[in-house]
Protein backbone atom coordinates (compact mmCIF):
# COMPACT_ATOMS: atom_id res chain seq x y z
CA UNK A 1 0.00 0.00 0.00
CA UNK A 2 1.43 3.40 -0.96
CA UNK A 3 0.02 5.22 2.05
CA UNK A 4 0.36 8.98 1.99
CA UNK A 5 2.38 9.06 -1.23
CA UNK A 6 -1.02 8.59 -2.92
CA UNK A 7 -2.23 11.92 -1.50
CA UNK A 8 -0.28 13.62 -4.27
CA UNK A 9 -2.82 12.29 -6.77
CA UNK A 10 -5.70 13.60 -4.66
CA UNK A 11 -3.99 16.99 -4.62
CA UNK A 12 -3.42 16.89 -8.38
CA UNK A 13 -7.08 15.97 -8.99
CA UNK A 14 -8.25 18.82 -6.77
CA UNK A 15 -5.97 21.40 -8.40
CA UNK A 16 -7.08 20.13 -11.81
CA UNK A 17 -10.68 20.82 -10.74
CA UNK A 18 -9.74 24.43 -9.93
CA UNK A 19 -9.11 24.20 -6.19
CA UNK A 20 -6.67 26.71 -4.69
CA UNK A 21 -4.72 24.77 -2.01
CA UNK A 22 -3.85 27.99 -0.17
CA UNK A 23 -7.40 29.31 0.18
CA UNK A 24 -9.30 26.02 0.55
CA UNK A 25 -9.73 25.02 4.19
CA UNK A 26 -10.90 21.87 5.95
CA UNK A 27 -11.21 20.93 9.61
CA UNK A 28 -8.43 18.74 10.91
CA UNK A 29 -10.15 16.51 13.48
CA UNK A 30 -11.04 12.82 13.94
CA UNK A 31 -13.26 12.03 10.96
CA UNK A 32 -16.19 9.61 10.97
CA UNK A 33 -17.88 8.61 7.71
CA UNK A 34 -20.82 6.24 7.43
CA UNK A 35 -23.25 7.20 4.66
CA UNK A 36 -25.79 4.58 5.75
CA UNK A 37 -26.15 2.21 8.73
CA UNK A 38 -25.71 -0.84 6.52
CA UNK A 39 -22.10 -0.10 5.52
CA UNK A 40 -19.06 -0.24 7.82
CA UNK A 41 -17.98 3.08 9.28
CA UNK A 42 -14.77 4.72 8.10
CA UNK A 43 -12.96 6.37 10.99
CA UNK A 44 -9.89 8.39 10.09
CA UNK A 45 -7.24 9.78 12.41
CA UNK A 46 -3.90 11.47 11.96
CA UNK A 47 -0.69 9.48 12.35
CA UNK A 48 0.27 11.09 15.66
CA UNK A 49 -3.30 11.80 16.85
CA UNK A 50 -2.73 15.56 16.84
CA UNK A 51 -5.12 17.91 15.04
CA UNK A 52 -4.94 21.46 13.76
CA UNK A 53 -8.55 22.58 13.47
CA UNK A 54 -9.13 24.77 10.42
CA UNK A 55 -6.24 24.22 8.02
CA UNK A 56 -5.51 24.89 4.35
CA UNK A 57 -5.00 21.99 1.96
CA UNK A 58 -1.47 23.29 1.38
CA UNK A 59 -0.61 23.07 5.09
CA UNK A 60 -2.47 19.75 5.46
CA UNK A 61 -0.23 18.32 2.73
CA UNK A 62 2.93 19.32 4.57
CA UNK A 63 1.50 17.72 7.73
CA UNK A 64 0.22 14.72 5.73
CA UNK A 65 -3.11 15.08 7.52
CA UNK A 66 -5.24 11.99 6.88
CA UNK A 67 -8.48 13.57 8.08
CA UNK A 68 -8.27 16.47 5.64
CA UNK A 69 -7.38 14.21 2.73
CA UNK A 70 -10.23 11.84 3.57
CA UNK A 71 -12.67 14.74 3.28
CA UNK A 72 -11.01 16.04 0.12
CA UNK A 73 -11.23 12.61 -1.51
CA UNK A 74 -14.93 12.39 -0.69
CA UNK A 75 -15.58 15.88 -2.09
CA UNK A 76 -13.75 15.09 -5.32
CA UNK A 77 -15.10 11.57 -5.65
CA UNK A 78 -12.81 8.56 -5.49
CA UNK A 79 -13.43 7.93 -9.19
CA UNK A 80 -11.93 11.30 -10.13
CA UNK A 81 -8.89 10.59 -7.96
CA UNK A 82 -8.46 7.21 -9.67
CA UNK A 83 -8.73 8.82 -13.10
CA UNK A 84 -6.01 11.32 -12.24
CA UNK A 85 -3.74 8.60 -10.84
CA UNK A 86 -4.21 6.55 -14.00
CA UNK A 87 -3.52 9.53 -16.23
CA UNK A 88 -0.30 10.25 -14.35
CA UNK A 89 0.96 6.70 -14.71
CA UNK A 90 -0.59 4.29 -12.19
CA UNK A 91 -1.54 1.10 -14.04
CA UNK A 92 -3.19 -0.93 -11.26
CA UNK A 93 -6.96 -1.29 -11.31
CA UNK A 94 -7.82 0.86 -8.30
CA UNK A 95 -11.40 -0.38 -7.94
CA UNK A 96 -12.65 -2.72 -5.24
CA UNK A 97 -15.41 -5.07 -6.38
CA UNK A 98 -16.11 -2.74 -9.28
CA UNK A 99 -16.27 0.55 -7.38
CA UNK A 100 -13.81 3.09 -6.02
CA UNK A 101 -13.53 3.43 -2.26
CA UNK A 102 -12.65 6.75 -0.60
CA UNK A 103 -9.83 5.19 1.43
CA UNK A 104 -7.96 4.98 -1.87
CA UNK A 105 -7.09 8.66 -1.37
CA UNK A 106 -5.06 7.66 1.69
CA UNK A 107 -3.23 4.95 -0.23
CA UNK A 108 -5.16 1.82 0.68
CA UNK A 109 -4.81 0.10 -2.72
CA UNK A 110 -1.53 -1.74 -3.33
CA UNK A 111 0.58 -0.51 -6.26
CA UNK A 112 4.14 -1.07 -7.47
CA UNK A 113 7.15 1.22 -7.00
CA UNK A 114 7.49 1.44 -10.79
CA UNK A 115 3.97 2.85 -11.08
CA UNK A 116 4.62 5.43 -8.39
CA UNK A 117 7.93 6.40 -9.97
CA UNK A 118 6.22 6.76 -13.33
CA UNK A 119 3.39 8.90 -11.95
CA UNK A 120 5.67 11.24 -10.00
CA UNK A 121 7.95 11.53 -13.04
CA UNK A 122 4.94 12.86 -14.92
CA UNK A 123 4.74 15.74 -12.45
CA UNK A 124 8.49 16.32 -12.77
CA UNK A 125 8.01 16.58 -16.54
CA UNK A 126 5.40 19.31 -16.21
CA UNK A 127 2.43 16.97 -16.57
CA UNK A 128 3.65 14.91 -19.52
CA UNK A 129 3.41 11.15 -19.04
CA UNK A 130 6.14 9.01 -20.59
CA UNK A 131 5.60 5.27 -20.83
CA UNK A 132 8.36 3.56 -18.82
CA UNK A 133 11.14 2.02 -20.89
CA UNK A 134 13.50 -0.74 -19.79
CA UNK A 135 15.42 -1.08 -23.07
CA UNK A 136 16.87 2.03 -24.72
CA UNK A 137 18.44 0.36 -27.75
CA UNK A 138 19.36 -3.04 -29.20
CA UNK A 139 22.65 -3.75 -30.95
CA UNK A 140 22.40 -6.58 -33.45
CA UNK A 141 25.02 -9.31 -33.90
CA UNK A 142 26.49 -7.41 -36.84
CA UNK A 143 27.21 -4.44 -34.59
CA UNK A 144 24.47 -2.21 -36.00
CA UNK A 145 21.68 -0.71 -33.97
CA UNK A 146 18.21 -2.13 -34.53
CA UNK A 147 16.27 0.81 -36.01
CA UNK A 148 13.33 -1.20 -37.34
CA UNK A 149 11.49 -1.14 -34.00
CA UNK A 150 10.59 1.45 -31.36
CA UNK A 151 13.48 0.75 -28.97
CA UNK A 152 14.21 3.93 -27.06
CA UNK A 153 11.48 5.95 -28.73
CA UNK A 154 9.47 7.80 -26.05
CA UNK A 155 5.71 7.38 -25.96
CA UNK A 156 4.40 10.57 -24.39
CA UNK A 157 0.99 12.04 -23.68
CA UNK A 158 -0.25 15.09 -21.81
CA UNK A 159 -1.68 13.87 -18.50
CA UNK A 160 -2.46 17.11 -16.65
CA UNK A 161 -2.02 20.77 -17.60
CA UNK A 162 1.41 22.26 -16.84
CA UNK A 163 -0.13 24.61 -14.29
CA UNK A 164 -1.44 21.67 -12.27
CA UNK A 165 1.95 19.96 -12.26
CA UNK A 166 3.59 23.25 -11.27
CA UNK A 167 1.23 23.86 -8.34
CA UNK A 168 1.59 20.32 -7.00
CA UNK A 169 5.36 20.46 -7.41
CA UNK A 170 5.58 23.74 -5.50
CA UNK A 171 3.76 22.19 -2.53
CA UNK A 172 5.85 19.01 -2.63
CA UNK A 173 8.99 21.15 -2.75
CA UNK A 174 7.78 22.88 0.41
CA UNK A 175 7.23 19.42 1.88
CA UNK A 176 10.90 18.57 1.43
CA UNK A 177 11.90 21.87 3.04
CA UNK A 178 9.43 22.06 5.92
CA UNK A 179 7.08 19.04 5.93
CA UNK A 180 7.30 15.30 6.35
CA UNK A 181 9.98 15.00 3.65
CA UNK A 182 12.78 17.02 5.28
CA UNK A 183 14.98 13.93 5.38
CA UNK A 184 15.23 14.17 1.59
CA UNK A 185 16.56 17.74 1.60
CA UNK A 186 20.02 17.41 0.09
CA UNK A 187 20.72 21.04 -0.68
CA UNK A 188 19.10 21.61 -4.07
CA UNK A 189 15.50 22.05 -5.24
CA UNK A 190 13.59 18.78 -4.92
CA UNK A 191 9.98 17.77 -4.38
CA UNK A 192 8.56 14.68 -2.75
CA UNK A 193 6.15 12.92 -0.43
CA UNK A 194 6.50 10.31 2.29
CA UNK A 195 4.17 7.38 2.88
CA UNK A 196 3.80 5.07 5.88
CA UNK A 197 1.06 2.47 6.32
CA UNK A 198 -0.46 1.01 9.49
CA UNK A 199 2.05 -0.59 11.85
CA UNK A 200 4.86 0.45 9.52
CA UNK A 201 4.33 -2.51 7.22
CA UNK A 202 5.21 -0.29 4.24
CA UNK A 203 7.44 2.77 4.06
CA UNK A 204 7.73 4.96 0.96
CA UNK A 205 9.33 8.05 -0.43
CA UNK A 206 8.61 9.41 -3.90
CA UNK A 207 10.73 12.38 -4.89
CA UNK A 208 12.03 14.25 -7.90
CA UNK A 209 14.21 17.01 -9.24
CA UNK A 210 13.54 18.60 -12.64
CA UNK A 211 15.71 15.90 -14.25
CA UNK A 212 15.22 12.73 -12.19
CA UNK A 213 12.57 10.87 -10.20
CA UNK A 214 13.26 8.21 -7.58
CA UNK A 215 10.82 6.07 -5.61
CA UNK A 216 11.90 3.98 -2.65
CA UNK A 217 9.75 1.33 -0.99
CA UNK A 218 10.78 -0.58 2.14
CA UNK A 219 8.82 -3.63 3.20
CA UNK A 220 8.48 -7.40 3.06
CA UNK A 221 7.47 -8.61 -0.42
CA UNK A 222 5.58 -11.71 0.74
CA UNK A 223 3.75 -10.46 3.81
CA UNK A 224 2.65 -7.36 5.72
CA UNK A 225 5.26 -7.49 8.47
CA UNK A 226 5.45 -4.55 10.93
CA UNK A 227 8.77 -2.72 10.83
CA UNK A 228 8.57 -1.01 14.21
CA UNK A 229 12.22 -1.52 15.15
CA UNK A 230 14.12 -0.90 11.92
CA UNK A 231 17.14 1.37 12.39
Amino acid sequence: QPGSTFKTFVLAAAVNEGMNPDSTYYTSAPFHYQPDPYTPAWDVQTYDHSYSGSISVHSATLASDNTVYAQLTLDLGAGDVAATAHALGVQTDLSVDGSFVPSMGLGSIAVSPLEMASAYATLAAGGIYSKPMAIRKVILSNGKEDTDTDWGRPQRTRAVPPGVAYEVTQILEQNVLYGTGVGANFGRPAAGKTGTTDQHVDAWFCGYTPQLEATVWVGHPRAEVPMENVH
